[in-house]
């Protein structure tokens, strides 16, 4: 069937065709072209429409439809000519095309010499229509010989060239100068998951992706904020839209656009222009802090070594005082491709750890990383280590490079093992095949190197050494011995009771820094290799720098939420001294010294140095707020604050450290309880205010029900207030057996998957 009509697509309001621009409502007009006009016999003819030619015609153009075939029942073959003038026009609207087609179209031939008469031309084919190739057989491949054309031609406007056009075509002159001449014959289905899981990705999918890598996103949690904003918009049902790649992309193409960002912005073509590229960024970022804060310098090896000390890490060095007596040093490889090794320098607060400078080498010799150190202390400010000028202790794992360069660098400083990294070290010389230790001796001979380390004075741990080398056990094994005396020899770095003296602050292990690696790996890098050494420092400068801001924040705004458990009998915990109390289990017979002074309890997880719920039962209880190690007070969440921003803060008062989030105990102050009771008024006439559709009913039954009740029934419902939850179990139901009725269930929380309302945040 042929016929010869004029589409024409009219927009409100003004008229945009030729453009490029799309209003936003489009009703379409079908009428025959005049100068086109031939007697046609189908069934269309005449009536202006052809229904798969206008579903797939993009809105907001004047498309003039000059011949249009019927192949078969969902093929076709036409010829339409649209009002654009410029070669930017045309790939605009082909964008548009097969935003509104669905179909993916590849230049199969182009024409850099269009002649004198066209200003562009190129052939189009679909790009399921690929170019043979030997495929693998258990591989797929989107190639169907698909039949699919178009052909583009756009004419030079003669106009534009002050002469008259001579070309027979009569829509010329009515500014139509884009032929198009499609072959709508696709051989596949169009909408099925396996042709549209193969169309490219689309603008706006691709600035969504790098705005949310701009943001810190790696490219699988990009991936993942994208199915989470595409889950909220199509509601319960996005399996079409998330199986369509140009609005859902794969994994691959993810990663892909990743790496090409980052490869455009970072990388050098030889090691000298990256080393170039990398003074340039250390220049601006100083530039921008308005003082040296990194340096980099290339040692007489060859090797490369960058010192940071960001103002947030200056700060550190003079407000806190914890940075001049121990310091905890630990380095981290793979952590970028060229597998440089980084170096952090943190010392202990009760915020966690907070860093003193980052060091960046590519080598772990020696010379580097003493030059290294050497870099940094330029770059430290003037009274670092809180005016001491070096560490008073220094704690690391056993790298001899690192301990020989810390000890060169820092030569008043003493040097200690990490006692966990002593023990994991005996253990793998155990559990070592080549050593010849029986498997059920290896046991015996690890108990008997820890009982070393943890001995109360000197003189029990020399009675212990000698009778690890009296034990039978040990004996039947010389290389044993032989290496026992070895690290024997070293007992002054790693046995605890030698370091009473020392302000280790209770630290025996270098645990401190492996967290600062784990949560920076996890926080700052997000699990995904820098692309090189240059976006590393970028990271170290901007993201890490982010990153301990935020902990100062949060530890300076919200402190410490204190335990309270049911477990703990309040009412007879008992003071022996001013420090020393015994707090008895509510669930059995045992009790549990706590001292508040040094912040430890006899529990498992007060002997491991965390603030346990009976040390919470009595800070909750009788106070002592300012004398736990573990809780930050007013004065320290001052400093946090002043480190953090770099501004003096104000420091607070008593009253504005109440936690209000802590779950006050029976040993509460009065005054406490008049604040929090405060608190709660104020919040439920806030909430009264801001929303009186929700809270006029049930605060009208709440004061209703209050005036009836006396003390008895008050001070009930007051230790139920909130245990009973609102929502209802749909299975539940009142039961009675033998006259007996059985107790009332609880409510049970509805399964399955949250409401859509409490998902609208989105993840970063």
């Amino acid at each position: 069937m042929t016929s010869f009509l004029h589409s024409q697509q009219v927009g409100e309001g003004e008229g945009k065709a030729g453009t490029g621009e799309r209003p936003l409502l489009e009703v379409r007009k079908m009428t025959p072209c005049v100068h086109c006009q031939q007697p046609g016999t189908g069934e269309e003819q005449g009536t202006g429409r052809h229904p798969l030619l206008e579903k797939i015609l993009p809105e907001g153009y004047d498309h003039l439809v000059c011949s249009y075939e019927e192949v078969s029942q969902a093929q076709f073959r036409s010829h339409f000519k649209l009002r654009i003038t410029s070669e930017d026009e045309v790939f605009k609207w082909l964008e548009y095309f097969q935003t509104s087609s669905g179909q993916v179209w590849r230049k199969s031939k182009t024409y850099p010499n269009c002649g004198r008469y066209n200003a562009y031309r190129v052939d189009l084919r679909c790009q399921h229509n690929t170019y043979p190739r030997p495929v693998k057989p258990a591989k797929k491949t989107k190639n169907m010989s698909c039949g699919a054309i178009m052909y583009l031609v756009l004419k030079r406007d003669a106009g534009s060239q002050n002469r008259k056009s001579r070309s027979g075509d009569p829509h010329i002159k009515d500014g139509y100068l884009l032929n198009i001449h499609l072959r709508y014959e696709h051989n596949h289905q169009l909408s099925c998951a396996d042709v549209v899981r193969k169309r490219d990705a689309s603008d706006e999918t691709i600035a969504k992706l790098k705005t949310l890598f701009e943001r810190g996103h790696s490219p699988s949690s990009a991936l993942d904020i994208i199915k989470y904003d595409l889950q909220e918009q199509e509601g319960e049902s996005p399996i079409y839209t998330a199986a369509d790649r140009s609005i859902c992309p794969d994994m691959y193409f993810c990663y892909r656009l990743y790496y090409k960002l980052f490869q455009k912005a970072y990388t050098a073509p030889s090691e000298e222009k990256m080393l170039a590229d990398l003074r340039d960024r250390l220049y601006q970022y100083n530039t921008v802090q308005g003082e040296t804060s990194a340096k980099m310098e290339k040692t007489e090896c060859g090797q490369v070594a960058i010192a940071v000390c960001t103002p947030v890490m200056r700060r550190v060095h003079t407000k806190l005082s914890e940075s001049g007596e121990i310091i905890f040093v630990d380095s981290s490889g793979n952590c970028e491709r060229q597998s440089h090794r980084i170096f952090l320098l943190l010392a202990h607060s009760t915020a966690g750890g907070l860093p003193l400078g980052v060091l960046i080498t590519t080598s772990e010799s020696q010379s580097t990383i003493t030059s290294g150190l050497r870099l940094l202390r330029t770059l430290l400010p003037a009274g670092s280590f809180f005016g001491r000028e070096q560490p008073q202790v220094i704690m690391t794992d056993d790298c001899r490079a690192l301990r020989q360069s810390l000890q060169a660098v820092f030569p008043d400083a003493k040097l200690l093992l990490c006692m966990f990294h002593q023990l994991q070290a005996m253990w793998r010389w155990l559990w070592s095949g080549r050593n010849g230790v029986a498997k059920q001796d290896r046991p015996q001979l690890l108990n008997s190197f820890k009982s070393l380390v943890y001995p109360d004075s000197t003189a029990l741990l020399t009675e212990r050494y000698n009778r690890c080398l009296a034990d039978p056990v040990a004996i039947k094994y010389p290389r044993f011995l032989h290496y026992l005396a070895e690290v024997y020899r070293r007992h002054e770095e790693w046995a605890i009771c030698l370091r009473n003296e020392l302000p280790t602050r209770g630290q025996n292990t270098n645990s401190l820094v492996e967290s600062a690696f784990r949560v920076g790996k996890e926080k700052v890098l997000h699990r995904l290799k820098p692309y090189n050494v240059t976006q590393l420092v970028d990271f170290v400068t901007t993201r890490m720098e982010a990153h301990y801001i935020r902990r100062l924040t949060d530890t300076a705004n919200d402190g410490v939420a204190f335990l309270h458990v049911n477990d703990v009998d309040y009412e007879n915990i008992a003071q022996v001294d001013e420090n020393h109390y015994v707090v008895p289990s509510a669930t059995s017979e045992l009790q549990y010294d706590v001292d508040v002074a040094i912040g430890c309890c006899t529990c498992s997880d007060g002997l491991a140095g965390a603030l346990c719920k009976h040390q919470s039962a009595v800070l909750n209880k009788f106070g002592h707020h300012e004398s736990v190690p573990h809780v930050p007070t007013p004065q320290m969440r001052t400093l946090y604050h002043e480190i953090a921003t770099g501004s003096e803060g104000v420091l607070l008062k008593a009253s504005d450290c109440t936690n209000v989030n802590a779950s006050p105990g029976p040993g509460t102050s009065a005054e406490a309880l008049e604040e929090m009771l405060a608190q709660f008024c104020s919040s439920l006439k806030d909430k009264l205010h801001n929303d009186p559709q929700t809270f006029t009913a049930p605060i009208c039954t709440f004061l209703g029900t209050y005036k009836k009740m006396n003390d008895s029934s008050l001070a009930s419902a007051l230790h139920c207030f909130g245990k009973m939850s609102p929502v209802k179990s749909k299975n539940r139901r009142s039961s009675k057996m033998n006259g007996t009725a059985i107790g009332k269930r609880k409510a049970a929380l509805i399964p399955g998957r949250p409401p859509k309302c409490p998902r609208k945040e989105h993840l970063y």
